[in-house]
């Protein structure tokens, strides 16, 4: 359970905006990408390849007058910290006179900081990472940067951007998040909840194939689940707080509920206190008997660790990424299949995986911010640009938005057929509103409240009705 502060800062850019201490940034890594340095980042990424005639594309042009530093901040892990790495060369080769430093912080705080950085209006950074859910909010104190001026001068590339990457994601970048909106940011990062699984188990175990339903993702749980051999039939990113919230949300969704009744006016009325939302409990609940002992500390880290060391088997919903499939992380890299996430059995179940993914900005309030979106932009590229940036953004562990990367790559990490499934079918994992954080904190703090026996299941149901619709008033939203 985190302390005051930590709860006080996820619940909402307004009471981020008193925060304005010094922030601790704790940097757990930091590369100078000038010229000096491009060797000793060479040296932590794999299969960067020289250019040639085949790998520059329409999109390629350098310019080295553009000068200034690129510090832009990301999540630490493979998925996030080493592709934005691993694209540095090749963008020293387009700007050599910018430098690159690049900020990793541990996901489970880093949500936190974005907030706090934004509030305090932060320019010790140009460029950033954040999730589509704080969109709103940080677009509401005017932290971001349009990009629609650096697209219209660059038309070619975006027009490869938008037709690559699905709307679901790049609308989630935009003000308002919707088709109409302005761009303030650039997802190179697409991800939605996905169903993992081992195959080798499978088979042992004698199942022929994956779960369409929860009762029979359930079913699976139970078969694989051996405590007593440290193997465990289930986990997932339930850490109390918005974490819990997804996974109870991820269920309410493909059993046909929501969040809300409607989202617009005469709506916001929440919807968990309902036949859906006890069903969806009850689910999550039974999948929590066979769960690994990390499971209710667990963010994404956690998770991809006991995954990685074969204690924990089975991830029916869990965020995609791309170390499950690295022989360097698991020893089961060859072992793992992914598909989409379960559906209701009632005749209103659906598969409809929570989208994620993260986009960077740039910094109203930073430095250089020229080369800012230089930067992004080329973390965004594909081969329109150059062919090795996607190739050596996917074999440092990124995961793209971009279609065309999952499809060219799909051989080196096959869980990206798992993506590619899903895309077409996802829907935003939070409700696209200010309070995003504010809600699903409230919501997981009440998941977890059941899990760990501080309270009943209908308790907490209408406790979460009753809390988001104070939040909701408070906010304005019934008038």
């Amino acid at each position: 359970m985190g302390t005051d502060k930590e709860t006080l800062c996820k619940q909402s850019m307004a009471q981020a905006r008193t925060l304005k201490g010094e922030l601790s940034r704790r940097r757990m890594l930091q590369v100078s990408a000038a010229t000096a340095a491009t060797a000793a980042v060479m040296r932590d990424v794999k299969w960067a390849r020289a250019a040639s005639e085949e790998t520059h594309g329409p999109g390629w042009y350098t310019d080295d007058k553009l000068t200034g530093k690129v510090v832009t901040y990301t999540f630490s892990g493979q998925r996030w910290g080493l592709p934005p790495k691993a694209v540095v060369p090749t963008f020293k080769e387009r700007f050599p006179n910018v430098e690159v430093e690049i900020i990793e912080e541990p996901v489970g705080e880093a949500y936190t900081k974005i907030q706090m950085r934004a509030a305090s209006k932060s320019d010790t950074f140009n460029t950033a990472i954040a999730d589509s859910n704080q969109w709103t909010a940080l677009g509401n104190i005017g932290a971001m940067e349009s990009f629609e001026p650096v697209l219209a001068k660059d038309p070619g590339w975006a027009e490869d951007y938008f037709n690559d990457v699905p709307p679901i994601i790049t609308n989630g970048y935009r003000l308002p998040q919707n088709a109409t909106g302005k761009t303030y940011g650039l997802s190179c990062d697409g991800n939605c909840k996905l169903h993992f699984y081992r195959k080798d188990l499978f088979q042992e175990a004698g199942i022929t194939k994956v779960p369409e339903t929860w009762e029979e993702a359930i079913d699976v749980a139970k078969m694989l689940h051996r405590p007593e051999k440290d193997q465990y039939g289930f986990v997932t990113t339930a850490r109390r707080g918005l974490f819990a919230g997804l996974e109870l949300y991820q269920i309410i969704m493909s059993l046909g509920g929501s969040w809300f009744d409607k989202m617009e006016e005469g709506g916001w009325h929440p919807q968990f206190n309902t036949d859906t939302g006890h069903k969806a409990f009850e689910i999550l609940l039974k999948l929590m008997e066979y769960r690994h002992p990390v499971t209710l500390n667990a963010a994404d880290d956690e998770v991809n660790a006991v995954l990685a060391n074969g204690t924990a088997v089975y991830a029916p919903l869990e965020w995609g990424t791309s170390v499950l499939n690295n022989p360097e992380f698991t020893k089961f890299a060859e072992v793992f299949g992914t598909d989409i996430v379960p559906k209701g059995s009632n005749p209103e179940g659906k598969h409809i995986p929570l989208m994620g993914g993260f986009a960077y900005y740039v910094n109203v309030w930073g430095k250089d911010k020229e080369a800012g979106f230089e930067f992004v932009k080329h973390l965004n590229s594909g081969d329109y640009t150059d062919s090795r940036i996607g190739r050596d953004y996917v074999m440092n562990t990124g995961q793209p938005a971009r279609v065309s990367l999952l499809a060219k790559y799909e051989d080196i990490r096959p869980y990206f057929y798992g993506l590619q499934k899903s895309f077409p079918l996802g829907t935003p994992g939070f409700p696209w509103i200010p309070e995003a954080f504010t809600v699903a904190d409230l919501v997981g703090n009440e998941v977890v409240a059941v899990i760990a026996g501080e309270k009943g299941m209908d308790e907490a149901l209408k406790a979460m009705d009753d809390g988001n619709t104070q939040i909701m008033t408070d906010s304005g939203y019934y008038g």
